[in-house]
């Protein structure tokens, strides 16, 4: 696949306009996608597919048993990714199998929202459980492929923190200002095809931003610039030498060991959905603030999560604005243990001001949730910034202390590690579901009760206030940064440049 010249002459040579412009269009097309997987994606199996009580729980326990697969899998991905040191002297050795990559993935976002009750409601629950685990290992296959290139790839374009600060806030604010309103997405499409079910109105949706994300992924790949090179001929690390550099690589393990202990907030964030679903389809709230109607007549789930979201702008947008400045002055692992330690105090505070629900009305429950997660929005810009860049100098740390950065390697064992605490939670977090009465009667609304409403409450609370307080923990040992993490710094820049030379006077002899 040959691509335009995209490397950078001089590691210090300043990130353009376009790039900027490519990385945001791509952010936006990718996070389009996951607006709308993040919000409803977890009730394709658990209601969309219409599965039997049986049925749900052997497909996730199936999948709890594959994850394992993924220590196996990820490994060879990461190695056969580092391992491959052919680079192209123009086109480096990692756009190509993104391009190649581009179409399938679309496919299989597409593949993974198809609701399977109302498309073919003549399929048995064995057949739905058989598609399922095939499209959990094919997609577990080509999207590890995939996102540890574009780690890859993501990581070389910039050498100056303070501009991998810029990209990452903007990633930060696209991601929260879209994934975020996955919410009004939703209501959108079920205002524009409101007759068809919601299955098949998320399902046409993930069609339509899967469509519009190839495009937009395309342009960025192609415009990004690698400031940071290898030779185009390199000796082939053996694979114990790079899991050595990698286990050797202290302040990588600490990030690693924190982001796997944060994964249960995601999980946690999993059960809003089940939160709003049960609580607020069949209410109409009207909720007024300082005599002003802010939401008249305000009916149906997806609406209601909306205004939710609608609460978390200001607080979001402000710590998306000021993430990207504040950390020039004060370093990234303060500022990490605040986030986590922020979110503890919020989730908390939400799990004590809605408990117990009995007697609560829909309005004042809905004020007291939205309150809290609001609050947590103060910290949203800091969880898209901080964690990344502690992760870039772990890179750079890798590349100081042994000569190769790995990242392929790295991003398939943290994702390996995460899908393996992932698959965990998840597959507890099913039989919570199934404990607590939620799939028995998720289908059907109006059969939900009390006491399960309060424990899709609870779980949303507990999983990220305990999660995160487990993630300080590690981070409490780690030593890198200031006048260290600069004269690193300057030794590598040092180095990049000189490859690049080296480069740019080959090319030339060979022309």
């Amino acid at each position: 696949m040959k691509i335009r010249n995209s490397r950078a002459t001089d590691v210090n040579e300043k990130l353009g306009l376009l790039e900027y412009g490519a990385y945001t269009v791509d952010k936006v097309g990718q996070n389009f996608k996951s607006a709308l997987s993040g919000v409803f994606g977890g009730l394709v199996v658990s209601t969309y597919l219409g599965l039997s009580e049986t049925a749900y729980l052997t497909y996730t326990s199936i999948t709890f048993i594959l994850s394992f697969w993924d220590i196996f899998n990820d490994i060879i991905v990461g190695n056969v990714i580092d391992r491959r040191r052919k680079s192209h002297p123009r086109w480096g050795r990692f756009k190509p199998m993104l391009l190649w990559l581009l179409i399938p993935m679309a496919f299989l976002s597409i593949a993974g929202a198809v609701p399977l009750k109302d498309f073919f409601p003549q399929m048995g629950d064995t057949f739905k459980v058989v598609y399922l685990v095939i499209l959990y290992l094919v997609n577990d296959m080509v999207g590890t492929f995939y996102n540890a290139a574009m780690t890859a790839l993501t990581a070389r374009q910039s050498t100056d923190n303070t501009e991998r600060g810029y990209l990452s806030g903007i990633g930060g604010i696209i991601g929260s200002v879209i994934g975020g309103s996955g919410t009004y997405i939703a209501a959108i499409v079920a205002a524009v095809i409101p007759g068809v079910p919601e299955s098949e109105r998320y399902f046409y949706g993930m069609v339509f931003f899967s469509i519009i994300a190839i495009p937009a992924t395309f342009f960025n790949i192609v415009v990004t610039k690698e400031r940071i090179v290898e030779p185009p001929r390199q000796e082939v690390p053996k694979l114990r030498d790079v899991y050595s550099q990698v286990l050797k690589n202290k302040p990588l393990v600490l990030i690693t060991i924190a982001d796997v202990l944060s994964s249960g907030m995601s999980i946690g964030y999993g059960f809003l959905i089940y939160v709003f679903r049960a609580c607020f389809s069949e209410v109409t709230l009207q909720i007024s603030l300082f005599g002003f109607e802010i939401g008249d007549k305000l009916q149906g789930y997806e609406a209601i999560m909306a205004a939710c979201s609608a609460a978390t702008i200001v607080p979001t947008a402000t710590s998306l604005f000021l993430a990207p400045i504040i950390r020039k002055w004060i370093p990234d692992k303060p500022l990490f243990i605040f986030t986590k330690f922020w979110t503890f105090f919020c989730y908390t505070g939400l799990f004590i001001s809605t408990f117990p629900i009995t007697g609560m009305d829909a309005t004042t429950l809905f004020l007291k949730i939205t309150f809290w997660y609001a609050l947590h929005g103060l910290t949203t810009g800091f969880y898209s910034v901080v964690p990344g860049m502690l992760q870039l100098t772990a890179y750079d740390y890798g590349e100081y202390k042994f000569g190769q950065r790995n990242e392929a390697t790295v991003s398939a064992l943290k994702s390996n590690l995460s899908k393996i605490i992932g698959s965990v939670g998840n597959y507890a977090s099913s039989w919570c579901l199934v404990l607590i009465g939620y799939v028995q009667n998720g289908t059907e609304v109006a059969n939900i009760t009390t006491d399960t409403k309060q424990w899709l409450i609870t779980l949303f609370a507990v999983f990220p206030a305990f999660s995160s307080l487990l993630a300080i923990v590690p981070m409490l040992f780690y030593k890198l940064g200031g006048k260290q993490q600069k004269e690193m710094v300057e030794v590598l820049n040092e180095r990049r440049q000189k490859t690049l030379d080296e480069m740019n006077e080959e090319e030339t002899v060979t022309k």
